[in-house]
């Protein structure tokens, strides 16, 4: 009987151990099916993609090799994908943690923004929010025309809607990617998906990159984050009078959408400077129109009062007119009854004196 009793025992432990493992191998090893067909599907993309552009028919030089070098920068940001892909998978077999998922850069508003969001982006999802940023170059290089732009802001959307991996993909491309294109669109993005992780990255940039393209992307994107941390940074790019008018003007439009007076000023201030060459001018002007309110009225002022281009003398009576601002009749008075005025600006002048009920 006591023979029979420890057979029945062991016969019990060997079925609950089998059991137990079982339970643990099969969730593990779905999952390990699932990211291998994921990498199958990814290879198979870029040999798709690799026979494409072997099969297109051969135009200019430039072009074929521009067309070349973006394919094999895409290719290769995608073959990176596939490696931290491959790294969770075999994490996943063994029942280890996986360090493949591309983290954001750290350090300041990346550290306190990171831990109110949710854990870092697997890798597969990541594959797909590159996936789709691939599909959104494609549609801005596309023909002109309607579908392209709106095929383009459904992708934006797209992006949107998948979060931290979207965040996480693009920042991907900024820091790692050797396509400037690629590097500019994805720089532009993080700011209209208002990713706040992506400032000491676009930060970086601006201060470092030789590439004057790429560094107006960035101050581009970091002008639409509008988070706190933000607005020292545009500061300090706003005053800095060796840097690039246009990453200049970025930080204005900004910081004067955020309400500070310094990026006003400094949209005036880079109108006036551009006089000579024009470089940013019609900008400046277009966002201090923009605001639509009583801060860009004494700059409104000073342009009607002065020897500026008849377009702009023209713009800014109207906006005086428009925002009903009666210290203007002293200089519009002057305007219309000067004979020296073009009688355009000179009937304009009189008409918006008239509305803003001088007599």
């Amino acid at each position: 009987m006591r023979w029979l009793l420890l057979g029945l025992v062991l016969v019990v432990t060997f079925v609950a151990g089998w059991v137990a493992n079982d339970a643990l191998r099969t969730p593990l090893g779905d999952e390990a099916d699932r990211l291998k067909q994921q990498i199958a599907n990814l290879e198979a993309r870029l040999h798709g993609r690799g026979e494409a552009t072997a099969a297109r028919p051969a135009g200019s030089p430039g072009s074929t090799a521009a067309t070349l070098r973006s394919a094999a920068s895409r290719a290769e940001t995608e073959r990176s994908v596939i490696a931290s892909l491959r790294e969770q998978r075999l994490a996943t077999e063994r029942g280890t943690p996986s360090t493949g998922a591309v983290q954001p850069p750290r350090g300041g508003a990346a550290d306190r923004g990171s831990s109110a969001r949710t854990p870092s982006a697997s890798a597969a999802t990541m594959e797909s929010a590159l996936d789709r940023f691939h599909r959104y170059l494609e549609a801005l290089n596309g023909p002109d025309g309607r579908e392209r732009w709106q095929r383009a802001r459904e992708l934006v959307e797209e992006l949107r809607g998948m979060g931290d991996a979207a965040g996480q993909a693009l920042m991907h491309v900024l820091a790692t990617g050797t396509d400037s294109e690629e590097r500019r669109a994805a720089a532009r993005l993080l700011g209209t998906l208002k990713v706040p992780e992506s400032l000491p990255l676009l930060r970086q940039i601006i201060e470092r990159d030789d590439d004057v393209l790429l560094r107006r992307a960035a101050a581009s994107g970091l002008r639409q984050l509008q988070t706190p941390e933000s607005m020292p940074v545009m500061e300090h790019m706003l005053t800095n009078v060796t840097e690039d008018r246009l990453v200049r003007l970025s930080a204005a439009v900004g910081l004067a959408e955020s309400g500070r007076a310094v990026g006003v000023n400094g949209l005036a201030m880079i109108f006036h400077e551009s006089t000579a060459d024009g470089r940013g001018r019609e900008l400046a002007f277009r966002a201090l129109a923009g605001l639509n309110d009583e801060r860009a009225l004494p700059f409104m002022r000073q342009v009607v009062a002065s020897d500026a281009e008849p377009a702009y003398r023209l713009r800014a009576i109207r906006y005086l007119a428009a925002q009903g601002d009666h210290q203007a009749l002293a200089t519009l008075q002057v305007v219309m009854r000067s004979p020296s005025e073009q009688p355009s600006i000179r009937d304009a002048a009189g008409q918006a004196y008239r509305n803003l009920g001088g007599k």
